[in-house]
C-alpha cells in the first residue's frame, strides 16, 4: 500500500486541507542541496578518515576509543577504560610525513625568471595573511601527503569592479590576488565537461567552515558553500550559499571572474591520484600498520601489568566468612582448616617475548614503508638513462608527488596572472634531487635512528647508503650484510661471556663503544 503525503493544494488553488502543508515550504530534495557529497568523494571517506585521525595522534586515537582499539569480549566498560587510558599512540605515521616533506623541502622553492616582478612581489604575502610562498606551499604539501591531494583557490576580493590601479597598488590594504589552500576534505562534489578534447571543470562546491559570533563572547560553528560554475556564456562564475535549519538553500553572495576562463581552483596531486581530485591516501598502508602497532603495543602493556602484579590466593577456606578480608605487613592469617592455603601467585610471562617481538617487527614495516616513497619504481625494461633517473628518485613516489606539487603551483600561478591581464605567470622549481640530501650526515643520522629504534633491516640501510655513494656500487651487499650480523652476534656472545665471568660483588665491566 502505498502512502500519499498529505500536502496541501498548489498556491493559487484554494486553501489548506485540515492538518495539510503548503507546498511552498516543502524541504529542498536532497540533490537540490549543495552539501550533497559526490560518488567519488564518498568512495574516499573511509581511508581520509583514517589518515586524519592517525596523523593527529594520541589524543585524536584515544577519542576514537573502540574504533581503533576495540573492547574484547567479557570485558566491561571500567576495565575497558582504564586500557585505552593505559594505551599510548605511537605515532611513526605523522614522523614519516614530516620528516618526507623534509627531504622535499629540503631545498626552498625556486621562482622562475619567467615569473613576472609583480607576482613575485606578491609570493612574500601569497595568501595575504603573512606566509610567503615557501611556507604556504610546504603546509599545502604536507596536508596533500597525509590526505592524497588538495588544491588551491586564486581568490581576488569582491570590488563590482569598480577598484582603480591606485587601489590595487596601494601599500597599506592593496587590492590584489590571493591563494586560498583547499583540504580535500572541503571539496564536496564537481562536474567536468570534455573541451576540445581537454576536461575541464564545469562545477565545483566546496565547503566553508567557520565560527561566528553568538553573544557578547560565545561563537558557533558556520558552515556555507561556496559552489563554482560555468554558465551557458561561458563565464566563470560563483554562488555562497547557505542551508536553513528547515533544508533551505540561501543565497548569501554571488559573482563572476571576469578575467578567468576556468574555475581558478588547481589541484595538487600525490602518488595517490586516481582521477581528477579522487585519489588514495599515499602512506594509507602506513597508517593500518600503526594502528596495528597501537593495538598490539595495548595488549602487551595489559599483559606486563597483569605480569607484575602478583595475586593473592587462598584454597580451602570457608568463602563465606563474615568481615573484609585484611592483608598487610601487620596482619596474618590463621586457618582452622589444616589443608588451608595462601600464597601470592603470578603470570609467568612466557609470550612477553613474542609481544616484544611482534612490536619490533611491526616497527620494522613500518619503517621500510616509509622509505618506499623514497624507491624508484621498477620498470620492465631499463635502459642506462633510465637507470640514471632512477637513480635521481625523480620517478620515485615521492618525486612524483612533488612533480604534482610543481605543476599545481604553476597552474595557481596563470591563474594569478589572469587576474593582473598578464599573458603567463611563469614557472617554479620543486626540489626533486633527493640524492643529494639523502646521505649528507643528518639523514645518515635519521638513517642510524631508524635503525636502531624501530628496527628497521640492516639491508635496507645499506641499500640506501649504496645509492647515496656511500659504499662502493662494486661492494657486495650480501656479504657485508652477513658480516655485520656476524659481528655483532659476537660482540652480543662477548659482552654475555664478560657479564658472566664478572665476580658478583665487583662492579660490572663497562664494554668499550
Amino acid at each position: 500500500m502505498t502512502i500519499i503525503p498529505d500536502y496541501g493544494n498548489p498556491p493559487g488553488d484554494g486553501p489548506l486541507r485540515q492538518g495539510g502543508i503548503s507546498s511552498s515550504t516543502l524541504p529542498t530534495p536532497e540533490t537540490d542541496l549543495p552539501s550533497t557529497k559526490s560518488a567519488a568523494v564518498k568512495r574516499q571517506e573511509k581511508g581520509l578518515q583514517i589518515v586524519r585521525d592517525v596523523n593527529a595522534g594520541n589524543e585524536r586515537i584515544r577519542e576514537c576509543a573502540q574504533t581503533y582499539l576495540p573492547q574484547d569480549p567479557g570485558e566491561d566498560a571500567k576495565n575497558y577504560q582504564i586500557r585505552l587510558e593505559r594505551s599510548v599512540f605511537f605515532n611513526v605515521f605523522a614522523k614519516t610525513v614530516q620528516g618526507l616533506t623534509g627531504f622535499v623541502f629540503s631545498k626552498d622553492p625556486t621562482l622562475g625568471e619567467d615569473v613576472p616582478a609583480i607576482i613575485e612581489t606578491h609570493a612574500e604575502n601569497i595568501d595575504l595573511a603573512g606566509a610567503h610562498i615557501d611556507v604556504f606551499v610546504r603546509d599545502l604539501f604536507q596536508d596533500a601527503l597525509v590526505a592524497g591531494h588538495a588544491a588551491i583557490l586564486v581568490e581576488y576580493p569582491a570590488t563590482g569592479g569598480s577598484q582603480s590601479h591606485r587601489d590595487e597598488q596601494g601599500p597599506a590594504a592593496p587590492i590584489r590576488p590571493y591563494w586560498v589552500p583547499i583540504k580535500k576534505d572541503d571539496i564536496v562534489s564537481w562536474r567536468t565537461a570534455v573541451i576540445d578534447g581537454r576536461t575541464v571543470l564545469t562545477q565545483l562546491v566546496i565547503r566553508e567552515c567557520g565560527t561566528v559570533p553568538s553573544g557578547e563572547f560565545g561563537e558557533q560553528e558556520q558552515t556555507r558553500y561556496r559552489v563554482f560554475f560555468v554558465d551557458d556564456a561561458g563565464n566563470v562564475r560563483f554562488r555562497l550559499l547557505e542551508i536553513t535549519d528547515r533544508k533551505e538553500v540561501r543565497e548569501v553572495e554571488a559573482g563572476s571572474y571576469p578575467t578567468q576562463v576556468e574555475i581558478p581552483v588547481a589541484e595538487i596531486i600525490t602518488s595517490g591520484r586516481q582521477s581528477l581530485f579522487e585519489s588514495q591516501p599515499p602512506l594509507l598502508d602506513l597508517a593500518y600498520l600503526n594502528i596495528a602497532h597501537y593495538q598490539q603495543w595495548s595488549d602487551r602493556a595489559t599483559s606486563m601489568h597483569k605480569t607484575c602484579v602478583p595475586i593473592y590466593v587462598e584454597t580451602g577456606t570457608d568463602p563465606n566468612e563474615e568481615g573484609p578480608l585484611v592483608i598487610g605487613p601487620n596482619t596474618a592469617r590463621r586457618f582452622t582448616n589444616p589443608d588451608a592455603d595462601a600464597k601470592y601467585v603470578t603470570h609467568d610471562g612466557a609470550a612477553l617475548g613474542e609481544c616484544r617481538q611482534a612490536l619490533d617487527e611491526l616497527k620494522s614495516d613500518m619503517a621500510v614503508l616509509g622509505l618506499a616513497m623514497l624507491s624508484p619504481q621498477k620498470r620492465v625494461a631499463e635502459t642506462a638513462d633510465a637507470k640514471r633517473i632512477d637513480k635521481a628518485a625523480s620517478d620515485s613516489q615521492l618525486g612524483v608527488s612533488a612533480r604534482g606539487l610543481q605543476d599545481g603551483i604553476e597552474r595557481a600561478l596563470g591563474f594569478h596572472a589572469r587576474y593582473l591581464k598578464l599573458p603567463d605567470g611563469g614557472s617554479i622549481e620543486i626540489n626533486r634531487d633527493f640524492e643529494a640530501t639523502v646521505m649528507d650526515a643528518a639523514t645518515m643520522t635519521a638513517y642510524a635512528d631508524l635503525a636502531d629504534k624501530l628496527g628497521l633491516p640492516i639491508r635496507v640501510v645499506l641499500e640506501q647508503l649504496k645509492a647515496g655513494g656511500r659504499i662502493a656500487d662494486s661492494e657486495d651487499l650480501d656479504q657485508l650484510e652477513q658480516e655485520i650480523v656476524q659481528n655483532k652476534a659476537a660482540a652480543d656472545q662477548l659482552a654475555r661471556d664478560m657479564a658472566a665471568a664478572q665476580p658478583q660483588d665487583q662492579p660490572p665491566i663497562q664494554q668499550a663503544a
